[in-house]
Order: structure tokens, then C-alpha cells, then sequence
């Protein structure tokens, strides 16, 4: 059996698991990291973690699996024989970028762009070279919905709100700033569509990745392929 552990900057997912199936899976907000409880976990061959948080965090988590003679893998963002890593210096790379575009070739085995909107909303790109070698080709990075949010609400003395719905003209605040954040998430996504070969696959996972795609524009909304578990996809290539 096997554990494969997401620690993010918002939440801790895991998910207990054969080869093929999940037996069991759950997560809880990184902020309660102390509360993590995995005594249902009755035996472990290995276990293979992703983390993008303080390292005490992980620490926890291999607290919780010291009664284990299980061995723990720590993946990180370095090529390997399925896909190369294109980063001018890979230990730079997120971790959870590197499993997205893992678990996206894994599945697809194709030219695509990945979408993780998450905390951060990240636009990769997937290339297969003339030799048939994948590539993580890097992409961007732009603050994740909550975070455009949370910064408006700070930040400014007259915005104090939560999302609503995405309308131009919005005639009230709320709807105003949800216009604005998701309208400026579809403008990435409709540059990086510009500049690609309009016939790739997008492929959209995280924890927004409904809100993104029900505010998306037609001529790239029928491309798009949700996967809400390309991390744990990429985990599983480490076993």
C-alpha cells in the first residue's frame, strides 16, 4: 500500500492507495498541519510526498508516520526519464508545478497546456521535441483568485468583499472586483492561446478550476479537459 501526500500553501491532501485504486483519501487546511490524523493507515510500503509549504509541516507528517518502517520519498522538480525539465534551474521550479505537467503527460502523453488554479493559478506548457522527449517548458504564474481578493480587500479603504459574479458592467462592488479578477485570468489564458497552435489541449485541475472554467470564454472552453487530480497522477509515476 501506498500514501501520497500534496502538502500546499492552503490545504494538505492525501490519498491512501494499491496501484490501482484509492482506498481512502482526505485533507485539511495547512494551518491545522497539527491536527493531521492517519492512524486508519494500517500499512505502508512507501510513501510519496510533494511539499511547497514550511518544512515543519512536513516534519509533522513524518511524526505521524514514524511508526512505519515505510520509505518516504521527498519529490522534487529534477528531469527524469519521462519528462525533462526545461527550468534554467530546476530546484526552482514548485514541486507542484512539476507533478501537474507530470500527471498531465502521464495520462494524455501529448503536447498540452496545464492550468493549476490553486492558491496561484500557473499556465504551463507541455512540448514533445522532434525526438519525441517531453518537455515541462515552463509557463507563468499569477496570483490565485483568493489571493487577488484578499489583496483588494486589504489594500484598499472601500473594498471589503467576497466573490460574486462575472459581469461587464457590473453595477456593484462585488461583482465588479469577481469581473475583474477572473476577467484578467482569461486574458492569460487567451495570450497563451494566441500563441500556441490552436489545437492543443488545455488541461485545468485545482481547487478553482470549476469557477475558471464556467467563466471561460467559448473559443478555448471547448478545449479544456478538467482533472482534479493531476498532482496526485505525477505522485504516482514515483512508484
Amino acid at each position: 500500500m501506498y500514501l501520497l501526500i500534496d502538502i500546499g500553501n492552503t490545504r494538505i491532501k492525501w490519498q491512501y492507495r494499491d496501484e490501482k485504486n484509492v482506498i481512502s483519501s482526505n485533507s485539511v487546511l495547512v494551518e491545522n498541519f497539527m491536527d493531521i490524523d492517519l492512524t486508519e493507515i494500517k500499512s505502508l510500503k512507501k510513501v510519496i510526498v510533494s511539499n511547497v509549504n514550511h518544512s515543519v509541516v512536513l516534519d509533522k507528517v513524518k511524526e505521524n508516520l514514524s511508526h512505519f518502517d515505510s520509505l518516504i520519498i521527498e519529490v522534487t522538480s529534477d528531469s527524469n526519464e519521462y519528462l525533462i525539465n526545461d527550468y534554467t534551474d530546476q530546484s526552482t521550479l514548485g514541486v507542484d508545478r512539476w507533478l501537474t505537467a507530470m500527471g498531465a503527460w502521464k495520462i494524455y502523453g501529448e503536447d498540452s497546456i496545464v492550468i493549476n488554479a490553486g492558491t496561484a493559478i500557473t499556465i504551463d506548457l507541455i512540448q514533445i521535441d522532434q525526438e519525441r522527449n517531453a518537455h515541462f517548458s515552463g509557463g507563468m504564474i499569477l496570483p490565485g483568485i483568493a489571493i487577488s481578493l484578499g489583496i483588494l480587500n486589504n489594500s484598499t479603504n472601500l473594498i471589503d468583499t467576497e466573490i460574486g459574479q462575472s459581469q461587464y458592467p457590473s453595477l456593484n462592488t462585488k461583482d465588479a472586483v469577481t469581473t475583474g479578477i477572473l476577467t484578467s485570468i482569461q486574458g492569460a489564458v487567451n495570450l497563451v492561446c494566441k500563441k500556441l497552435p490552436s489545437d492543443l489541449p488545455i488541461l485545468l485541475t485545482g481547487g478553482d478550476a470549476d469557477l475558471i472554467y464556467d467563466q471561460s470564454e467559448e473559443d478555448w472552453k471547448s478545449r479544456i479537459k478538467i482533472e482534479s487530480n493531476l498532482i496526485f497522477e505525477g505522485l504516482m509515476t514515483y512508484l
